[in-house]
């Protein structure tokens, strides 16, 4: 028995300023704000983003500020040395529009910390392996050093494949 999820609804992540961070996931990533709440209603800033409609995507915490004082780590989240999040991964529809993701992103100033390349052992290059779904894919940083992954073309599992070789079916 299981719980029959059928996809990822959102994400929460700590922040260290929840309004710069409305300003890159707004400008940057293409989020819309649905709302956002702080003292003396909430305990702390947060706020709720989204891709389209439904009433979040992401979720924003901005961290205290002793939490803050003591020492945040805002490298590159792919090489910190404590669990977390690795990365925010957005899909788009098509090739255009992740070439076209590329160029808006470039154009915010904002610089690829990976990629593009394809997630496959057919895009033949060191991070193409066997087990990729064969997305194209490129990455970022949010300011807190939270990586930031936009693709395209996810493959589907429907049997076993090279890229899916025990797949639950």
């Amino acid at each position: 028995m299981s719980c029959n999820v059928a996809r990822l609804g959102h994400m929460g992540i700590h922040v260290s300023d929840v309004e710069r961070s409305i300003e890159f996931y707004r400008d940057v990533v293409g989020l819309k704000l649905t709302g956002k709440w702080g003292p003396p209603d909430f305990f702390r800033p947060i706020c709720f983003m989204r891709c389209a409609e439904k009433h979040h995507t992401l979720v924003l915490f901005e961290l205290p500020e002793d939490a803050v004082k003591a020492g945040l780590t805002t490298t590159d989240s792919e090489h910190r040395t404590d669990v977390g999040l690795h990365h925010i991964a957005f899909e788009v529809d098509d090739r255009e529009n992740w070439l076209l993701a590329q160029e808006h992103v470039k154009s915010c100033g904002v610089e690829f910390v990976s990629g593009p390349y394809v997630h496959a052992h057919e895009g033949l290059d060191e991070n193409g392996f066997i087990g990729g779904s064969g997305s194209h894919a490129f990455y970022f940083l949010d300011p807190d050093g939270n990586r930031i992954e936009i693709y395209c073309w996810m493959m589907r599992v429907t049997k076993p494949s090279v890229s899916a070789p025990n797949p639950d079916l």
